[in-house]
């Protein structure tokens, strides 16, 4: 097969395997198909799993990452609406497009799908081949930076909130204030949250919640997170709970943490068994949901949000780093060096 450009990228050999900067090289465009030239990656908690080897992709090796925007360098045949030179962002849920989950709007749930960075080549790299209905165009006056957080971190909490089905005058609480809960807050007051709450153990993440429109904080390390809740909804529990931490300990906080009626909605990703006490949840009809990553037509919302000034992520990106450092940013978000909320790569 014809290569159509090559350049840098970080790739992940497996269990045995340091994860490499290395070149890479890309397939020639095809029919339906788009070449992305990569201006900015973010580094999302996910892909430390990888580092850490905990998680093992579809296939070895693979370009790590699925969050990204960039400039469309080339365009194939049959694809409209679209030329070199147009700023966009990646949509990393590859689906089908044919399954019915896919022809209701619902593509993060098709049954054929493959996730950019987790089961086909990702992000981090200066050039990403992708089916066209997976380039998103992004308005100009949006920097390919905050673009590159739009589809993952920005978007996954919009996608949360329609799972909870957020109204207005709701109480929502937020556990786990990172890249993706952080934005979450935001979010929740555009959906319409009365009263929100935060949770995290950092005192730096929920210093910039309440500047981004929490009404209460809650260090969990310095008190009963549950408690704290309940005082601060005056002991009826929040109607809508967000897990974005992906722990046990968080998942069951969450599940008590809810009030008569409301949801508890599991974000963060947790792999293992989980025991709990389901009388409760079954005598005062609280809901368990969960909410798996978001569709495309959440992603075109998140980017109509942005553009129109509704989000802002002037905070968000704390630390840019060369794509060649990739490690060294994976490092910064595992050890909360400089107090990171979002890490993001410049190949």
């Amino acid at each position: 097969m014809k290569l159509s450009s090559s350049g840098f990228a970080v790739r992940f050999y497996g269990s045995s395997h340091p994860i490499k900067v290395e070149e890479a090289s890309f397939p020639h465009i095809e029919n339906g198909q788009v070449l992305v030239k990569i201006k900015a990656a973010g580094v999302c908690a996910s892909d430390i799993h990888f580092y850490h080897r905990t998680k093992t992709p579809a296939k070895v090796p693979l370009i790590l990452g699925h969050e990204g925007a960039g400039v469309v360098e080339k365009v194939g045949s049959n694809v409209e609406n679209m030329h070199e030179g147009d700023h966009v962002c990646i949509h990393y849920v590859i689906s089908c497009g044919e399954c019915n989950h896919c022809l209701e709007g619902r593509d993060n749930l098709c049954v054929n799908v493959k996730w950019a960075g987790f089961d086909v080549d990702g992000t981090f790299s200066e050039y990403i081949l992708l089916p066209a209905r997976n380039v998103l165009p992004l308005p100009e006056w949006i920097t390919l930076e905050h673009g590159a957080l739009i589809g993952c971190a920005v978007v996954t909490p919009f996608h949360a909130m329609s799972v909870g089905e957020v109204k207005p005058g709701d109480s929502v609480t937020i556990i786990g204030i990172g890249g993706v809960g952080i934005h979450a807050i935001q979010m929740a007051r555009i959906f319409g949250a009365d009263r929100i709450i935060a949770v995290d153990i950092a005192d730096y993440k929920l210093k910039l919640a309440e500047e981004f429109g929490a009404d209460v904080t809650v260090n969990s390390k310095e008190e009963d997170a549950v408690e704290a809740v309940n005082r601060a909804t005056k002991g009826k529990g929040s109607d809508i709970v967000f897990e974005f931490v992906g722990s046990a300990q968080t998942i069951l906080q969450s599940l008590r943490m809810t009030g008569r009626g409301g949801r508890a909605v599991l974000v963060g990703i947790y792999r293992g068994s989980l025991e709990f006490d389901i009388t409760r949840l079954l005598y005062e009809e609280k809901q368990l949901r969960t909410s798996m990553d978001h569709t495309k037509w959440d992603l075109k919302k998140a980017i109509d949000l942005v553009a129109n000034g509704r989000i802002d992520l002037s905070k968000s990106v704390t630390h840019k780093l060369p794509l060649r450092n990739a490690l060294k940013g994976l490092e910064i978000l595992e050890k909360k060096v400089g107090n990171p909320v979002r890490v993001v790569l410049i190949p």
